[in-house]
C-alpha cells in the first residue's frame, strides 16, 4: 500500500490555503515571540468526514482549522490622581507646582569667573 505524505495533502488541500496560511502564521508567531519573550502556538486542526452514509466509504469530506495564538505584549498601568469632584487628574491635587523657567543655553560660569 502506498502512503501519501502528509505535506502533499497540505499542499493539496483546498488549493494549498492550509499551509500558506500555517506559514505566515509561523512568521508571525515568531515575530511576537521574540518581541514579548513569552510561547505562543500554532495549531492545525483536520476534520476527516465520510462523504456518504452507510455501506463502504470511498470518499471523504476534509475540513481545516488553523489557530494561531501570538503572545501580546505586557500593556503596563497608569497612574492618574481622583480630584474632590471625581474627575482624573495626571497632577496630585494637593501638591502645589513649581514655576520653573528655562535659563537658555548658555555657558555654566566658573567661581573663578563669578568672583571677577
Amino acid at each position: 500500500m502506498t502512503q501519501i505524505a502528509f505535506a502533499r495533502i497540505l499542499q493539496d488541500l483546498r488549493d494549498g490555503r492550509p499551509h500558506s496560511e500555517m506559514t505566515a502564521g509561523m512568521e508571525e508567531l515568531l515575530a511576537a515571540v521574540r518581541t514579548t519573550g513569552k510561547a505562543g502556538t500554532i495549531t492545525l486542526e483536520i476534520k476527516v468526514k465520510p462523504g456518504s452514509r452507510g455501506g463502504d466509504v470511498d470518499k471523504v469530506t476534509i475540513t481545516d482549522k488553523v489557530t494561531i495564538k501570538a503572545p501580546k505584549p505586557e500593556r503596563g498601568d497608569d497612574y492618574f490622581f481622583v480630584t474632590e469632584d471625581n474627575n482624573l487628574s495626571r497632577k496630585h491635587p494637593r501638591q502645589h507646582s513649581l514655576d520653573l523657567q528655562d535659563v537658555g543655553q548658555g555657558k555654566p560660569s566658573t567661581f573663578k569667573e563669578a568672583t571677577q
